[in-house]
């Protein structure tokens, strides 16, 4: 088998992304039985569809204020080989809290949509996408996603405060979602994933709207749909993209009418209610046929509560935050990405790609933290704990690649297995504790084993044929 390629992250020192001495397999000849973390690579499940991050106004705008050897930079950051190795995006459909302000594209009430226009996506995000598009040359897939109808259109006649679509308007509403795949076609951009409505269950003082399980089943299977297929559109259409605790009782709402289950793609969460990763494998277990995909996950600096370690906000500094940003924050996504896979996620889309140094732009408020800081000022990117966690997945776990079997002898030891299309096996390895946890590896493939150790507070990924 060879040896063992070891990329290693630790807390001490801020070590990131250190390639270790391989460690080398040897003959199991005393049939060693403790300590095992053992990789079954015949036993597959679901296929890894891609690693990505959200181009929300917001990013466009952090981007559009660098210099052009800084835009070079960002984008080699998230979608070279040498970077994230991203393959997928996100965006807005109108505005959404990371923009500069509440709007949509037909603010006009009609019944033809002839006012629709793009014009408020044309400075900043339309550019932004282009620019990557053009630099991923033709792998890169975006999902989108709506924070509300227009105004008009709903029954608090609002953007915000949540509201529902009055029924009059799911025929315009199809239609204008439709526009909206149309017209950024003609830009040049192709939109691949949609849903109907981010957070369909939330009521905020931003861009929001509520749908009922029976309210998004009817609108997508009586009006959406029909719109795609009488004007040839084969956007595939994902329910739900809300947080975890209730994926499971929707898509069984939804999915359980045969009619329904025909037509949905995939199935999209957030991360923000808890782990609940037993609502995604029930999810897997009974509509194995539809994606799981993770499609917004952020630290929030605006929140004042945290289970991860105190929030880099709360020095008052924003400088010093970026640049001394908590080691938690990154074992934040490691430990949901584990959990998530594990548990039959696909796809993961991380929230906005860039913000500055405030964590925004952000209409309302709502600061947040990103894998990347800009600070445009300075001309610089801080690359936050975020960036070097997710890298230990997406640079090593290419698209094709196939979860696989394993099984520990140590809680503590979060880990999750791939196999890549080039028959490699890939091993993330996440401690948490402030212990180190020695391992020995056992692909059950072979007689060989090899001997390791989990720092304390690191994450790692072990690469062998």
């Amino acid at each position: 088998m060879g040896n063992i390629t070891v990329i290693q992250s630790q807390k001490e020192g801020a070590v990131w992304h250190r390639q270790l001495p391989p460690v080398c397999f040897q003959p199991d000849i005393n049939g060693e039985e403790m300590r095992l973390l053992m990789i079954y690579s015949d036993i597959r499940y679901q296929e890894v569809k891609g690693f990505g991050g959200a181009l929300t106004q917001a990013s466009a705008y952090c981007y559009d204020g660098l210099d052009e050897a800084h835009k070079q930079e960002l984008l080699k950051l998230y979608f070279s080989k040498e970077g994230l190795a991203y393959n997928a995006g996100r965006t807005h459909i109108g505005s959404c809290d990371f923009s500069f302000g509440n709007y949509n594209y037909c603010v006009k009430k009609e019944e033809s949509l002839d006012s629709f226009s793009l014009a408020c996506d044309e400075d900043y995000v339309l550019p932004f996408l282009k620019q990557v598009t053009d630099y991923c040359v033709g792998s890169f897939s975006l999902f989108a996603s709506p924070w509300s109808p227009p105004a008009w259109m709903k029954t608090n006649n609002s953007l915000i405060h949540g509201g529902e679509l009055k029924e009059e308007y799911y025929p315009l509403y199809a239609e204008y979602l439709a526009r909206y795949i149309k017209e950024y076609e003609k830009a040049g951009i192709r939109v691949d994933r949609i849903t109907i409505q981010n957070e369909p269950k939330a009521v905020q003082t931003w861009e929001s709207c509520i749908y009922t399980p029976e309210q998004e089943k009817r609108f997508i299977c009586d009006y959406l749909y029909p719109r795609f297929q009488k004007e040839g559109i084969n956007t595939k259409i994902i329910i739900w993209d809300h947080n975890k605790e209730r994926v499971f009782t929707r898509a069984r709402a939804i999915l359980s009418d045969p009619a329904a289950r025909e037509i949905v793609s995939g199935i999209a969460f957030h991360w923000y209610s808890g782990d609940h990763f037993e609502n995604l494998r029930l999810c897997w277990e009974f509509f194995p046929d539809k994606e799981l995909l993770f499609t917004e996950g952020c630290v929030e600096l605006t929140t004042t509560a945290t289970s991860m370690a105190e929030k880099a906000a709360q020095s008052g500094n924003q400088k010093a935050d970026v640049e001394n940003s908590p080691w938690e924050f990154g074992e934040y996504y490691a430990h949901d990405m584990i959990g998530n896979f594990n548990n039959g996620m696909s796809t993961f889309i991380d929230w906005n790609l860039a913000l500055d140094m405030q964590g925004g732009p952000n209409h309302v408020g709502n600061y947040c933290s990103a894998p990347v800081i800009c600070d445009i000022q300075e001309q610089k990117l801080y690359l936050q704990p975020s960036y070097y966690f997710i890298g230990h997945f997406s640079k090593f776990i290419p698209i094709g690649s196939r979860r696989i079997a394993y099984s520990t002898y140590n809680g503590d030891l979060m880990t999750s297995a791939f196999i890549t299309p080039e028959q490699k096996k890939v091993v993330v390895v996440l401690n948490k504790t402030g212990r180190d946890i020695p391992f020995t590896l056992k692909d059950e493939a072979s007689d060989q084993i090899a001997f390791l150790t989990a720092n304390a507070k690191s994450i790692m990924t072990l690469i062998y044929e």
